[in-house]
Order: structure tokens, then C-alpha cells, then sequence
């Protein structure tokens, strides 16, 4: 009886070790993506992302972030500081950035869109007052 308590002592003690490593292996990624020289760049993308779907590229809140980040001269261009073969995890940052990238230019088209065709209408019925004569 002893043995099968040692045994779940035993389990559990092995669970919470598990459970420790798979904490500090989740830090540790966090920090090797958060210090990545791409790591701007996706957030840059996510932010543009976010303007898109707001509606209002002006909203303070966006606005705030990319101040705070000062992300302006970031690019997908090859740095020296990368090492010749890219890593695993330069290689999905620079896939993800491209998502990104065609994921806002996707949401913008249908929007473009919208924006002409009611600027089409306004001068269309601005051409249509302007012609009639006055009562």
C-alpha cells in the first residue's frame, strides 16, 4: 500500500518537473522571438493589420503603439547581423511578417473598393444637381 503512494508521490512530483520545464521552454521562446531583429517587423504588420480592420488608421490607440515602437525602418531585407543560414525561427518570422503583409492588403482591397465606388455615386449625384436647373 505503501508503494502505491510512494508511486503517486512519485507521478506527481515527475508531473510538476514536466510541467516546470514546459513554463521556462515557453519563456525562454517568448524571449528568443521578443529580442529576434524581425520582432518590429511583426508588430509593425500586426498594428497595420489592426488599422485595417478598425476602419480608422487614426485611432489613438493604434497611433500610440507605433509611436511607442518607432518601427519605421524596419524591412524583410536580408541583415548582416542574421547568420547565413537562417533558423527555424527566422525563417517563420519572415513567413509571418509576408502573411501579415497579404493579409492587410487583402482586407484593404474590398475597402478601396467600397471608397471609389461611393465616391463614384457622390459625383454622379453631384453631377445630377449641378445640371438640373433651379425651380
Amino acid at each position: 500500500m505503501e508503494t502505491k503512494k510512494d508511486d503517486n508521490s512519485f507521478l506527481e512530483k515527475m508531473k510538476q518537473d514536466i510541467d516546470q520545464i514546459t513554463k521556462d521552454e515557453g519563456e525562454i521562446l517568448k524571449k528568443r522571438i521578443s529580442s529576434h531583429p524581425l520582432y518590429g517587423l511583426l508588430l509593425q504588420s500586426h498594428l497595420s493589420c489592426l488599422k485595417v480592420c478598425s476602419g480608422d488608421i487614426d485611432l489613438p490607440e493604434i497611433k500610440n503603439m507605433a509611436n511607442d515602437l518607432d518601427l519605421t525602418k524596419l524591412s524583410l531585407d536580408a541583415d548582416s547581423s542574421l547568420e547565413a543560414n537562417p533558423s527555424e525561427l527566422d525563417q517563420v518570422m519572415e513567413a509571418y511578417c509576408s502573411t501579415l503583409r497579404e493579409l492587410k492588403v487583402a482586407m484593404e482591397k474590398p475597402l478601396i473598393e467600397a471608397h471609389r465606388f461611393v465616391d463614384e455615386v457622390y459625383t454622379q449625384l453631384n453631377d445630377i444637381v449641378l445640371s438640373s436647373p433651379p425651380p
